[in-house]
């Protein structure tokens, strides 16, 4: 027991800075893979095609909103599982699956997998997910409209081949997304522009990628993407929407010398996106050496992002991009992430962040200068892990997105989204405790305390006095459990809090009231091929807004099943 204490010790003296790591099971998820949230697919594993490694791409800008741009923040209730859930299918020994469930507020949440080849060497799946809410929301301001219907419907259907080779793993992904939408942003007593109409949104995804099998000699691994996107319509409804095309491309090799776990090696890669109209296009291509050496627990990654950008003028940085991790004994670590980069900011990723984002116009590019995180992980005491983590990230031109209030005397645009901008200092410091001591209960608890500093905020180059970091939280717990009541029987639940929020509306700051949302589910496995499952989703009744103005349901519940075959 004394070794314990002292490890803890030495552990947390030595981290300085924490953060949590993305390998952390219980974290919170905020990785925007984009606003869908299938249903409650029996908690189980998931299992996809094997993913190429690929440079690290800067997220939008959101610390909290893994809901963004949903009218309901789909809090998971499942076991913990990966976030991306959109491009995966549950695991199972069978083919294909089935699962449905809806509630009110017209919620449904759909899903649809098969497997139509698999062996040794080839893999050929398809998959389908749907998501759509149609239901009355009460807005939190005090106006004359109290209510609006939020809309939305999201189907995707994807399909994944995967060839594997003597020599190298060949991929081929092939999807597309149809979104429609209404902007149900509260008006404030405008007149609404857009009058409730359906916004669509069309994205056609094709990548193909191939990685080489680890080897003595050379590794080279690479891939290319494309996306064709368009919407229904632009600033008016009469006018035509964005529409454009994106390319994003990545060759990459590295040598090993030494021992296996040793490595030099460069990664390239090209991103553009091309818009109809008069949008400025952009570029950014980026060049990453690297050297790598240590072993899988303790090793240190080496190296800088060599960038150079056009969007509206060129612009060329040296980013650092540095991994290092460090086993102090077989159970803890010490670890720290060095990065920077630009934030590219593109209409697709800025539609990721939030839909409700004005459907004319572009944002800006942002440029990360340092982007540090670093901390402890301890898992000493059988049955207990403890993460304590922290960061510190500087930004130039980062986006705040607030209510529009551009516009004629009549009020136009009142019920969309547009940007502010500013310098932001970003530091966070936290902790995590995550505990099975009792094995049929696995609970884990995780705070996070954000501080912030800005420069230069502007609206319409306008400076703000006294700015807030819009929209972001000031404090954040998430609390988790799932316990297995019977091998047939799961339950769940979780509480998110978020508070000291603050929005911009009417040329003065705006605090927006604190989240506080809990959530329930239950799962019931009939047999091997049949299981229904229960959820409940802001159980406290709490009114929040997700975005100023535009609020999310109250007390909504769920019911479905899952069918495999």
């Amino acid at each position: 027991m004394k070794k314990i204490y002292i490890v803890i010790a030495a552990l947390m003296l030595s981290a300085g800075s924490f953060a949590q790591t993305a390998d952390s099971l219980l974290r919170r998820q905020m990785e925007l893979e984009r606003d869908f949230n299938p249903t409650l697919l029996d908690a189980d594993k998931i299992n996809s095609l094997p993913a190429l490694r690929e440079p690290v791409v800067q997220k939008a800008n959101t610390n909290y909103s893994s809901w963004a741009g949903r009218t309901t923040p789909p809090l998971e209730i499942a076991l913990p599982r990966p976030g991306n859930i959109m491009t995966d299918i549950p695991f199972s020994t069978k083919k294909g699956f089935l699962s449905f469930s809806a509630g009110n507020y017209a919620n449904m949440d759909g899903a649809f997998g098969y497997r139509l080849v698999e062996n040794e060497k080839n893999n050929l799946t398809f998959s389908f997910l749907h998501n759509s809410t149609n239901g009355d929301i009460k807005y939190i301001q005090n106006v004359d409209a109290k209510t609006n219907k939020a809309y939305f419907m999201d189907n995707e259907g994807r399909l994944g081949y995967r060839h594997q080779a003597e020599a190298l793993t060949f991929n081929i992904d092939l999807s597309y997304l149809h979104s429609l939408f209404n902007y149900y942003g509260n008006r404030f007593g405008h007149p609404a522009l857009y009058e409730d109409e359906n916004q669509r949104l069309g994205v056609l995804d094709t990548k193909i990628s191939i990685a080489s099998h680890e080897s003595d000699l050379l590794n080279y691994r690479g891939y290319i993407n494309f996306r064709n996107f368009s919407t229904e319509f632009g600033e008016l409804l009469n006018s035509e929407g964005i529409k454009g095309n994106e390319v994003n491309a990545m060759v990459g090799f590295d040598k090993p010398f030494g021992d296996a776990d040793s490595k030099l090696g460069i990664d390239g890669k090209i991103f553009t996106t091309f818009y109809n109209g008069d949008l400025d296009n952009y570029y950014l291509m980026s060049a990453s050496p690297y050297i790598t050496f240590g072993t899988p627990n303790s090793y240190a990654r080496l190296g800088a992002d060599v960038l150079f950008q056009t969007a509206a003028g060129t612009r060329a940085r040296v980013a650092p991009n540095v991994k290092l991790q460090w086993a102090v004994t077989e159970h803890s670590s010490l670890y720290a992430n060095v990065h920077g980069g630009f934030s590219n900011n593109t209409f697709l990723e800025m539609m990721q962040e939030s839909r409700y984002i004005r459907p004319y116009g572009t944002v800006k590019p942002s440029y990360s200068i340092i982007d540090l995180d670093a901390g402890a992980k301890i898992g000493e005491i059988s049955g207990f892990r403890f993460d304590i983590f922290g960061g510190f990230k500087k930004t130039e031109d980062e986006h705040f997105l607030i209510l529009n209030v551009d516009g004629d005397a009549l009020g136009a645009h009142k019920e969309v989204l547009r940007p502010v901008y500013g310098d932001l200092s970003h530091a966070h410091i936290g902790g995590m405790i995550q505990t099975n001591i009792w094995a049929p209960l696995d609970v884990s608890v995780r705070l996070k305390k954000n501080f912030y500093s800005l420069d230069r905020v502007t609206l319409d180059e306008a400076e703000i006095n006294d700015p807030k970091a819009y929209n972001k939280p000031g404090f954040e717990v998430d609390i988790r459990a799932a316990f297995t009541l019977t091998d047939f029987l799961k339950l769940t639940a979780n509480y998110y809090f978020a508070g000291d929020r603050w929005s911009y509306y009417d040329g003065a700051n705006a605090q927006m009231d604190n989240i506080n949302d809990l959530n329930a589910g239950a799962l019931y496995q009939i047999n091997d091929a049949f299981s229904i499952h229960l959820r409940a989703n802001n159980l406290l009744s709490q009114k929040y807004d997700i975005w100023y103005g535009h609020p999310a349901q109250g007390i909504n519940a769920s019911g479905g099943f899952t069918f495999r075959f």
